[in-house]
């Protein structure tokens, strides 16, 4: 007798076992209303999930193959399921210190209260320890013209720096000028400016990149507070379905921290970090540092960390009382003197990092500097025949009809910010015109995707600016357009669309669990929706309270 025999009958009757336990996933969501944002299957009503990889998009039935003894099941009684936002602007550390760590105030408050409050802020520190405190808006001074005097008269002895609501402007007392050397003879840097009282005398306001003249004076934050404040933003991600970031403003300590929570193992969203390049206002060194940095950035990739993109500011912001987004004059000719390089400096910028390969975001807020952008990433185009690389322009505010269909022409992709509508309302410049023209952008081709610019916006959460995109008028787009903006789409634009963005088979499991069916409520009823769980790479990483 083959003594092998029983052996190779064993395997034989084992295999199909074995096989079949390779099937099992570790999690089972199912009875689901799953909108994929996939083509090819917009609508699922199962997930299975093996690691961090979808390993199933379907029907009940079909999933029960994957359903193991130790397989999670969990009953989705119906409730919408959708890929995980992509959130393609936002601030993470910035918005972790300022509120939730900084000192801050309601801009609805008084001069007066807002006074207390920085007083209060100040309390049981040393007299010549820096108070920096925002985010502070024109309106809440008289006639909306700020002054070192009102800081003096509370704080003649500690230096204050008040960051302004948009984070482009400042003001400072005269203890925090007399600091940074900055007197009635101190010129403002190029593309900022110092502006002086009706005595002539400096206001203490600093003007776009005029902050850069006191920013090197402010404290530095330690590294664990940084860590908690960046802990505390992605927790506050997640929990409004934000499974991936375009982070907009990655300076140093942002790349850091980011950093230290990977080594962690406690970054449950996946980051594109934009390198500043070109702005000591917003990068926290001079450019010679900036330019190091981004040869340096190889030191800061990690698995959910991305730092082949980088970040120029083209102009400043679209808000009064200063204006200073460069817009296009009647003669066509685009406003060079608010631009904040000149066009061959730019554009050599634009060339250079295309060639590297790096994705570029630029910062535009008047419809002039989102044709110097476009002119930029043309004059790219012809320089590197080439390449194909995804740039995309911040904001998108202001469009000339005669640019729309450059977007497309180019493979620039249009990220737009509806979530500051509740700020600065649908008119943006002076005089003031229609801003943020989602439809006809869509029309046109251009590619969408939308950000929220936290921490000039009090929350991350995008169901807002959803519901505006549909309630735009002529300008409005429909559910799944402005869906795909804010899934499919955001991963396009970091160059992850075969591995997120949509609910396929293969990709990876980021996924949220809604409250309601988007596409059977009323448009005004989708601000007001909310994420029961988030899912990231297969784990549960937020789930709301009182979900069931």
């Amino acid at each position: 007798m083959n003594r092998a025999l029983p052996s190779i009958l064993a395997a034989a009757i084992l295999l199909p076992v074995i096989q079949a336990c390779s099937d099992m996933a570790d999690s089972v969501y199912r009875n689901g209303r799953i909108y994929t944002v996939d083509d090819s299957r917009p609508w699922a009503q199962a997930l299975a999930v093996e690691g961090e990889r979808l390993v199933f998009v379907g029907g009940d039935e079909s999933v029960e193959k994957y359903i193991g003894p130790g397989t999670e099941v969990i009953d989705l009684d119906g409730r919408m399921v959708m890929p995980g936002i992509h959130d393609a602007h936002t601030h993470l550390l910035w918005a972790g210190l300022q509120l939730n760590y900084g000192c801050q105030f309601s801009q609805e408050l008084s001069l007066e209260e807002m006074l207390t409050a920085l007083q209060d802020c100040a309390a049981g520190r040393a007299k010549d320890q820096w108070l920096v405190a925002g985010l502070f808006s024109y309106d809440q001074f008289p006639e909306g013209k700020p002054h070192r005097s009102h800081l003096d008269e509370v704080f003649p002895d500690t230096p204050v720096f008040l960051r302004e609501r948009t984070f482009h402007h400042a003001l400072a007392n005269t203890r925090a000028l007399e600091i940074a050397g900055i007197d009635e003879n101190t010129k403002a840097p190029y593309g900022g400016s110092l502006p002086r009282d009706e005595t002539g005398r400096l206001s203490g306001e600093l003007v776009e990149t005029a902050t850069e003249l006191v920013e090197p004076y402010l404290p530095t934050t330690p590294a664990d507070l940084n860590l908690s404040a960046l802990r505390w933003a992605v927790g506050i991600n997640n929990q409004y379905g934000i499974t991936s970031v375009q982070e907009a403003s990655a300076h140093l300590p942002t790349l850091q921290t980011l950093a230290a929570f990977e080594a962690e193992g406690g970054l449950s969203l996946h980051v594109a970090a934009h390198l500043i390049w070109g702005s000591p206002q917003f990068g926290g060194m001079d450019n010679d540092g900036l330019e190091q940095l981004i040869e340096q950035r190889g030191n800061y990739a990690s698995d959910h960390v991305d730092v082949d993109f980088i970040k120029i500011w083209v102009d400043g912001s679209p808000t009064p009382p200063y204006f200073t987004q460069a817009d296009v004059l009647p003669d066509g000719a685009i406003e060079f003197d608010r631009v904040l390089f000149p066009a061959d400096v730019l554009n050599d910028a634009v060339i250079r990092f295309d060639r590297m390969g790096l994705k570029i975001k630029l910062h535009v807020a008047g419809d002039g500097s989102a044709r110097a952008a476009l002119d930029a990433v043309e004059a790219a185009r012809n320089a590197n025949p080439g390449s194909s690389v995804r740039h995309e322009l911040g904001h998108t505010n202001l469009v000339t009809p005669a640019d729309m269909p450059r977007f497309a022409e180019l493979g620039v992709i249009a990220e737009m910010s509806p979530s500051v509508w509740h700020l600065y309302g649908r008119l943006l410049g002076d005089p003031p015109r229609d801003a943020w023209e989602f439809g006809t952008l869509h029309e046109h081709g251009a590619m969408l995707t939308i950000g929220t610019d936290w921490v000039v916006t009090p929350t991350p959460n995008l169901f807002p600016a959803l519901e505006g995109m549909l309630d735009r008028g002529d300008e409005s787009i429909d559910l799944p357009a402005a869906l795909r903006a804010m899934t499919f789409n955001g991963a396009y634009a970091v160059g992850r669309e075969t591995v997120s963005g949509s609910l396929e088979q293969g990709k990876s499991a980021d996924f949220i669990v809604l409250d309601r069916n988007l596409f059977d409520i009323p448009v005004p009823e989708i601000s007001e929706t909310r994420v029961l769980r988030t899912v990231f790479e297969g784990s549960t990483v937020y789930t709301a309270a009182n979900s069931d």
